[in-house]
């Protein structure tokens, strides 16, 4: 199993992307504001109003113009783009132009009378050193083409910076030049060490992080799914199907794919449940199996191949009846269970929230329903509040809880049902954190009482949520057992800590209630007689198996130790020089 720590860090880096403003146009802003402010400042002192409005329009000029310039000359990176190029801008000119007034600081309180151009030019090796670093290892441009862009416009800049008439003359900064040449080196250190930090598993660091921006804010898939599918191994995998045949209905389908729908959107099963959706004639509810992230698959082809393998579902068993739901609570965990003859679907939620559940439950669980006599049995994670990874004792809880549901089910007298299905692509119900198939709802009609199974193709329901549409569509008069969503990691992205928006992050929760009371209204409308078949599907495909993401979370949590280490060291020089200068 892969360890669900590895993924935690990967989503908890995305985090990063928070510190860079939203809006292309934001960072031009500060871009432009930054230069003005380092060349008033710089020339105040001693610029008639005239030759200052002269300063303020060439580094204008110059800063809208780099923008294009740093744009050609990084042409042909892998995450070439205006927006990146800008956002560089803005966080380099803002850092020139704090080194100028951290230079000011220091003359008063170490009562100095250093000259302003000494500190805007540690300020341009500085802003050089970070325009570097972005460009080796987010852009990919290679170390010594990265060296030259640096300094290429900060450079242009600098000049702006000088009083007319008065070249500038590098003796008289040596001092200067040494510090900051100190600093750059730094950053070319810190890139060979950082762009090495998972070797040997893998050769770049900084490979992997441009193919996961490129896809992630891109949607930009092929590199990374290249990477992925070259570390991916073929494995076989279950599908557990149940195909209720309905009167004069459309058939409706609960699928159990032992797949993890991710990682991450676009990139290979990421959209795995609106995809079986569509492949089950849209009256279809994907439910969560006990799978991590080791069952990701790898590229979007490697979906289809795993599409065109559910045509050979073979039939395990059918019938005409089911026993009436039951449902079972202890300590935070709720059992739903209902028994098809000999077929168990088994719905395992927890209040208070949890992250994919271990395969030990699973194993445990599948000896349990053989010694009692029945032949297969659909284990579902119902994923619907942000949680934890659960305890060795809640392990247990669960399994107890398991045991007690399938007893009691042995015994359980079977019914003739009906089944009902809506689901809110016929509606106006367009909520930002679910997938293309929406919110679905189930109903069970068993001996004559209604029985409504909730699912949201969303990753995950915010903590809350899940009781408060079982509490309100309950005293509305809807029996509704539970809810479930997809765990779809097509709304990955999303410029949060999680990289993504479970249920109810975004849209109210009134408005979500709302959708599940009149998409359960529209299942009981068509609530009609029902025949089931449980079918089974074995499918042949990659992989992206237990190492990768390993891997990938090691590299990147030695690269941030380097870079720390880096920063450290570099803060330090950089506080000195602006002291003893």
């Amino acid at each position: 199993m892969i360890s669900e720590d590895s993924v935690t860090d990967i989503h908890r880096r995305w985090y990063f992307t928070l510190l860079n403003p939203s809006s292309y146009k934001t960072s031009a802003t500060i871009s432009i504001i930054a230069s003005l402010g380092i060349i008033g400042l710089n020339h105040s002192s001693y610029a008639h109003l005239t030759e200052l409005l002269i300063h303020f329009t060439l580094g204008i000029g110059i800063t809208i113009g780099g923008f294009f310039l740093d744009l050609f000359l990084l042409k042909g990176t892998p995450t070439n783009k205006i927006s990146k190029v800008i956002h560089v801008a803005a966080f380099s000119s803002s850092l020139w132009l704090i080194t100028i007034l951290l230079g000011l600081l220091t003359n008063l309180i170490f009562s100095k009378n250093t000259d302003i151009i000494n500190y805007g030019l540690v300020g341009m090796f500085t802003a050089s050193g970070l325009r570097y670093g972005i460009y080796v290892s987010v852009f990919g441009s290679r170390m010594f083409r990265s060296v030259i862009i640096s300094f290429i416009l900060p450079s242009i800049f600098f000049t702006n910076l000088l009083p007319y008439g008065s070249p500038f003359i590098g003796q008289n900064y040596v001092s200067e030049i040494i510090m900051g040449s100190l600093i750059f080196t730094i950053g070319i250190v810190w890139s060979v060490l950082a762009d090495r930090a998972g070797f040997p598993n893998l050769k770049s660091t900084f490979k992997i992080l441009q193919a996961f921006l490129s896809a992630w804010t891109e949607n930009k898939q092929e590199q990374i799914e290249e990477i992925f599918e070259s570390k991916s191994r073929v494995g076989r995998i279950r599908t557990k199907i149940i195909k209720f045949e309905r009167e004069n209905k459309k058939q409706v389908f609960v699928v159990l794919p032992d797949i993890h729908p991710g990682p991450f959107n676009p990139i290979g099963g990421s959209n795995l449940p609106h995809k079986l959706f569509n492949f089950y004639e849209k009256t279809a509810i994907v439910l969560h199996s006990i799978s991590d992230h080791s069952l990701n698959l790898p590229t979007m082809s490697e979906v289809n191949n795993y599409l065109e393998s559910l045509n050979d579902s073979v039939i395990g068993n059918r019938g005409t009846e089911c026993t009436l739901p039951l449902q079972i609570k202890s300590h935070e965990f709720t059992l739903t269970c209902l028994s098809f003859k000999t077929s168990v679907v088994m719905i395992i939620s927890k209040d208070s929230g949890m992250e994919d559940l271990p395969y030990s439950i699973q194993e445990k669980i599948e000896k349990y329903v053989k010694e009692l006599g029945f032949t297969d049995i659909m284990i579902v994670d119902a994923h619907n509040a942000l949680g934890n990874k659960i305890s060795s004792e809640e392990e247990v809880i669960i399994c107890d809880l398991a045991l007690s549901s399938l007893k009691e089910l042995k015994d359980r007298q079977h019914y003739s049902y009906k089944v009902g299905y809506a689901n809110s692509l016929s509606s106006d119900f367009k909520f930002i954190e679910l997938g293309g198939a929406g919110i679905g709802v189930v109903n069970f009609q068993i001996n004559n009482n209604n029985h409504f199974i909730g699912w949201s193709d969303s990753n995950n329901l915010v903590i809350g949520l899940r009781e408060r549409i079982l509490s309100e569509l309950n005293q509305q008069g809807f029996n509704m057992l539970e809810i479930c969503s997809s765990d779809t990691h097509f709304s990955s992205g999303k410029r949060t800590r999680l990289g993504y928006y479970a249920l109810g992050k975004v849209t109210s929760y009134g408005d979500i209630i709302r959708a599940f009371r009149e998409i359960s209204q529209k299942a009981l409308t068509n609530t009609t007689p029902s025949t089931f078949s449980f079918l089974d599907s074995y499918s042949q495909i990659k992989l992206m198996g237990k190492d990768q993401f390993d891997n990938y979370a090691t590299a990147l949590n030695k690269s941030m130790n380097i870079t720390k280490v880096s920063l450290a060291i570099t803060a330090a020089l950089y506080i000195i020089t602006l002291i003893i200068l």
